[in-house]
């Protein structure tokens, strides 16, 4: 007997449920022009409701189509494995309450889709629990988020009280500012508290280098979905949290230092998983920065874009890891010239830097403070990228292809960028943090990037290697894959 035949109910499950996903998908997918045309559309349930508009429909497509993908994927990853059904019926769970979470129409339903969902992928890396990196990655996990999720509790209460039941998104800021001002700050940490979390962010950034050892469909679902939704807590309850500036510079901090300590951890990773971790969190600390800064409809673009790169990232994971050894056996590349080098950090300025100004002159001719200084912060990076790529290989290959990418990418980012703050910025004043602090991240990944060229690492890589989780992901007995 085979190990299809052995795992053939469970497989069939498998394939059932990335048949829903799939049908979710494209209903919400029909469904987007749909609501943008005609607003919003409320679907009541008894005292409250689920609120299906624009920024619903965009995220229930995205989380239902990952979904459907990841399943499919794991389908022919999990076969034959004792835990498949597991792997099914705690990722079914996790997808069902984000959706009731971003479709959300009140506080109340909100929390019951947040507090599922972290529920849900506790389960999720209990996949593999009788190894040991998994449980400690569970234990990890759990513990912050039940510390975190009892601050968001804690504040959705206050709120609650205050508004004499369930708020519907429309009353949450007549409420909220009807509160004492200190009470408003206090709810307003709180919140970011459970945001911060869920997001992996510095203090709670310790839990995703803990979850190396699941396997490639869990990573998937995290790094693509699960690490999300701390922007959609900051967008969702923008009316509670944008009231202070106070607030709106501690949440921009938090993101800037966890962007700028994982970019830091990145480079001196030796792993592929370790590496796309520590992406993932430079990534969602730029996302937290935006929505800091009151750019929450470019969060939210931020988050989709960055949810179809990781997925594919680290469905392909195998392959990238199989033409890394490929490229590793390569003759090294010619030494750069001092030629090359000026010729390679002048492009790498000019294209990025004039590509945006000129897109933004055509595609978003006005644009605030804070959009423009994050146009800039982008420009920055973008020119870290590629003058590093024009240094490690300079050829007319890499030239043509790396400033062509560049183009293109950019132009793209501000006429999508454009599309969704038209679409989905808040209406409501928003007390943002000044934008002049995007000066803090820029040079620090500056400096840390100078350094990275230098040997100035040696010790900080060391450091992290002593510290690193250990990547392999061997199985045991009780959970080996049943072959043939």
């Amino acid at each position: 007997m085979n190990g299809n035949q052995l795992n053939q109910p469970a497989e069939v499950v498998a394939r059932l449920v990335a048949v829903v996903m799939g049908v979710g998908f494209l209903v919400t997918v029909v469904a987007i022009p749909v609501i943008f045309s005609s607003g919003s559309l409320r679907v009541g349930i008894q005292r409250s409701t689920l609120q299906v508009d624009g920024l619903a429909v965009v995220l229930s497509a995205l989380v239902l189509g990952l979904s459907a993908l990841i399943q499919s994927f794991a389908i022919r990853y999990l076969r034959g494995d004792s835990r498949q059904l597991w792997f099914v019926a705690a990722s079914a769970l996790l997808t069902g309450f984000t959706v009731l979470m971003v479709c959300a129409g009140s506080v109340a339903v909100f929390a019951v889709g947040w507090i599922g969902a972290g529920a849900a992928l506790v389960l999720l890396l209990g996949t593999y629990f009788p190894l040991a990196q998994a449980r400690r990655g569970k234990r990890a996990t759990a513990v912050r988020f039940i510390l975190a999720d009892a601050a968001f509790v804690s504040a959705v209460v206050v709120l609650l009280v205050a508004g004499g039941g369930d708020l519907s998104w429309a009353r949450l800021g007549a409420v909220v500012t009807g509160l004492p001002v200190p009470v408003q700050v206090i709810v307003a940490g709180l919140l970011t508290t459970g945001a911060f979390a869920r997001s992996s962010q510095i203090p709670f950034h310790g839990w995703l280098p803990f979850t190396l050892a699941a396997p490639t469909p869990v990573s998937a679902l995290m790094h693509a979905g699960v690490v999300n939704a701390g922007a959609i807590l900051l967008f969702r309850f923008a009316p509670a949290i944008a009231l202070h500036a106070s607030v709106m510079t501690i949440v921009f901090l938090v993101g800037a230092t966890t962007l700028t300590y994982a970019a830091a951890v990145r480079l001196v990773r030796a792993d592929v998983k370790g590496r796309l971790v520590f992406s993932t969190m430079g990534q969602m600390g730029f996302m937290i920065m935006a929505c800091g800064l009151g750019l929450f409809a470019a969060a939210i673009f931020h988050l989709i874009a960055h949810s179809l790169f990781k997925s594919a990232l680290f469905l392909g994971a195998g392959a990238g890891i199989t033409q890394h050894t490929v490229s590793r056996d390569l003759p090294d590349p010619k030494p750069r010239t001092r030629v090359s080098y000026g010729i390679a950090v002048a492009v790498g300025v000019l294209v990025p830097g004039g590509t945006l100004l000129a897109a933004k002159l055509v595609l978003a001719p006005t644009a605030s403070a804070a959009t423009i200084g994050l146009l800039g912060f982008v420009s920055l990076t973008a020119s870290v990228a590629l003058a590093s790529a024009l240094i490690t290989h300079f050829t007319l290959r890499t030239f043509v292809s790396g400033v062509g990418a560049t183009v293109l990418l950019l132009v793209g980012y501000v006429a999508f960028l454009h599309t969704f703050t038209a679409a989905l910025q808040p209406v409501f004043s928003i007390t943002a943090a000044p934008a002049w602090l995007l000066l803090l991240p820029g040079l620090s990944l500056l400096g840390v990037q100078l350094l990275a060229s230098t040997q100035c690492l040696t010790g900080f890589r060391n450091l992290v290697y002593a510290r690193a989780v250990t990547t392999t992901v061997s199985r045991p007995p009780s959970v080996q894959r049943v072959v043939s």
